[in-house]
């Protein structure tokens, strides 16, 4: 799975590197569950595919929330390529080689 970035709300705001909405929630809570005794509840705000998508103080210069051994800023996220589409290209010559019936070969 492709790790992507969203922010999830709560008392903190929190940029979060996961495969999914659901998993950044599961994250922010595993990292930031409780301060003080107090659970928090947290909700993915949806995902970062812009620069004018980051929450208030967050720049591309900063790391978000996840593994530890993170090396990328969020600019190195916005900035990768998206995975290539891998196309069928078993038919793409078919009809190229084979004249449409009447007509000259």
């Amino acid at each position: 799975m492709i790790n992507r970035l969203y922010t999830v709300s709560a008392t903190l705001t929190a940029v979060i590197m996961a495969t999914s909405e659901r998993e950044a929630e599961i994250r922010f809570k595993s990292d930031f569950g409780e301060i003080k005794d107090q659970p928090i509840d947290a909700v993915a705000d949806g995902e970062i595919r812009t620069e004018a998508d980051l929450p208030d103080d967050w720049t591309v210069d900063c790391l978000p929330y996840g593994p530890r051994d993170n090396a990328l800023t969020i600019g190195e996220f916005l900035d990768a390529p998206p995975p290539p589409v891998v196309r069928d290209t078993k038919t793409v010559d078919m009809f190229a080689a084979a004249p449409a019936s009447g007509e000259k070969a």
